[in-house]
Formats: C-alpha cells, structure tokens, sequence
C-alpha cells in the first residue's frame, strides 16, 4: 500500500512540474475591411445536435487559410445509444463561409460515416453500417478574436437513394 502511495505521488509532483509549455497566443484580428484575416487560421470545436451527426457529435472546424470566411473543414465523431440500439459516426466535410465580420452564411457538403447496432429480445446482433452524405446550408457566428462559437441551419442528407431534411444547432468556442 505503501509503495502504491509513494508512486502515486512522485508521478503527481512529476505531472505537476513536467507540465507542457502553455499556449498564450490568442487568435487576433489582423486587418480590418471586407477581408478578416488573423494571425493563424482560426479553428472551432463545438457540438452539435441533428444534422451531419446525424444526433449528437464533437466536431472540429479550420480554415485552411488565415481568413474567416472562405474555405475550410470539418470532421467529427458522433454516438448515440439508447435501449440496445446504438449509432456512431464520424461526419466530415467542405464549406465555405460567405460573409464578413463574424456572421457567416454557411454553404457545406461531405459525407459521414454511420454504424448501426441493435439487438432485439433474444439477443441477435443487427449490425449495418454505411455512408450518408450530406448538404449543409446556414448561419455560423464565429468572432475574428475568438470566443463563442454557433451554428444552424438545415442538412439534406442522402443514402442509397434515400433522401431525409435534418436541421442542426452546434454551440462551441472559437479559437
């Protein structure tokens, strides 16, 4: 028990002065006028609910270049799980923001990945698992000096034929 408690806490004072050098850098405005540009490409992590998901998922979002609007990324993992059945997916896509300041009209399409489990009263595994695609079109708020982060709109989405409107909602921060 001892020898438990000492290593326990030589690795905690080691975490605890080993610790990764801090990042102070803030995402900062650089210019001002129709073109937003920063110092780095600004980058957003946020949940969202309904849409590429398709229910609930994480995502990551980045420009590829220094501006805010123009074009950029998404990916993301998503998982549901309720009464035996469950969905996980990882969503990815293009978009690009028209707009200036910090809101945007969104304009994305990509496709996500979805796997399907379920089990029904005898325990039989159901298993299946696909590609959705999907179109996004709405609003984003995503300030040039970072902070709060949202997004809405509506996601047409496709499978094999298959066609269903989703509308979504993501809440995040913006850095």
């Amino acid at each position: 028990m001892k020898k438990r408690f000492f290593i326990f806490s030589a690795l905690l004072l080691f975490v605890a002065f080993c610790h990764a050098q801090v990042d102070t850098i803030k995402l900062r405005e650089m210019s001002k006028g129709p073109k937003i540009v920063t110092d780095r490409p600004p980058q957003a992590v946020y949940f969202q609910i309904g849409g590429s998901g398709p229910l609930l998922s994480a995502n990551y979002d980045r420009r590829f270049s220094k501006r805010l609007n123009g074009a950029g990324f998404t990916v993301g993992l998503g998982y549901w799980n309720d009464y035996g059945e469950s969905i996980f997916s990882i969503p990815f896509s293009l978009n690009y923001l028209f707009g200036r300041k910090s809101d945007f009209v969104e304009l994305a399409a990509g496709s996500t990945f979805v796997s399907f489990k379920s089990s029904d009263w005898f325990g039989d595994p159901d298993n299946e698992s696909g590609f959705i695609h999907h179109v996004n079109l709405g609003y984003r708020h995503q300030p040039a000096a970072g902070g709060f982060f949202f997004r809405g709109g509506f996601s047409p989405l496709f499978a094999e034929g298959d066609y269903e409107t989703s509308f979504y909602l993501g809440f995040g921060y913006n850095f």
